[in-house]
């Protein structure tokens, strides 16, 4: 079985997956990340300088920087049926970062077997239990597409100011850190968890969805450590989600 594969421009955000097992022929596109920095102040792509630069082992390094504001790394380590980026974000400003965040896109909308602008087959977990993404509240802000949600353990949409600016962060409404897609035949399906997570994003026009990581507080000179994996996995919502537990309750980002 050929191993999946990350391609990225050197100097673009923008990169794909491809070779994916059980989605032959699809092509799903990533933005890591899209928006990175302190919530307050979060650094969008327009501004952020970056690189990519692939090693013998199919694996891939990105750097990405602001001059004088923040510098990050990611290292993608490709794996049979998943995907890891572990990001590690520098304070290079003067000031005391109080919560940060990444904004990570994961988009399927060239994935044809997986897409899904209606948010039928998207899957989310709330309250011990498992909900499709249209039974769960939605507030319609500027852009009615896109919803935010807020993280279980994780402080709410409304006191993060990126999440907030939105408008479109349902109160009362709290799910885990991650947003699957089941494929049209119900075999296979698509996820992402972060680790720490900090809120959820989900934008039906583009069939995409973000679970957003965090690295807490950070002070002039810190870095810390967070990590998004993309699962694409043959299974049962029931029997990915107890491997991805098990697997996330033994990962420590500080230690990738």
């Amino acid at each position: 079985m050929e191993k999946i594969k990350f391609i990225a421009p050197p100097d673009q955000m923008g990169a794909q997956i491809i070779n994916v097992p059980g989605f032959e022929g699809e092509i799903f596109k990533v933005n890591f990340p899209e928006s990175i920095g302190a919530t307050d102040q979060s650094r969008w792509f327009d501004v952020i300088k970056c690189t990519w630069q692939e090693a013998e082992d199919g694996n891939w390094t990105g750097r990405g920087w602001v001059e004088e504001v923040l510098e990050y790394t990611i290292d993608v380590i490709i794996h049979s049926d998943y995907v890891d980026f572990v990001i590690r974000l520098t304070n290079r400003s003067n000031e005391i970062w109080n919560e940060t965040q990444a904004f990570n896109c994961f988009n399927s909308e060239e994935a044809i077997s997986i897409r899904d602008h209606e948010g039928k087959r998207h899957w989310i977990r709330s309250e011990g239990e498992f909900k499709r993404l249209t039974e769960i509240p939605r507030v319609f802000g500027p852009r009615p597409a896109l919803q935010l949600y807020s993280v279980e353990g994780a402080p709410e949409g409304k006191d993060i100011p990126f999440v907030d600016a939105f408008k479109s962060t349902p109160e009362d409404v709290a799910i885990e850190g991650w947003m699957a897609i089941r494929s049209m035949d119900d075999k296979h399906m698509v996820a992402v968890v972060s680790k720490p997570a900090l809120y959820t994003f989900q934008n039906r026009e583009y069939s995409c969805i973000h679970s957003a990581p965090t690295f807490g507080p950070l002070k002039p000179g810190e870095t810390a450590a967070a990590i998004t994996r993309i699962y694409f996995v043959e299974a049962t919502l029931e029997d990915w989600y107890k491997r991805m537990r098990r697997e996330f309750d033994a990962i420590d980002p500080e230690n990738l």
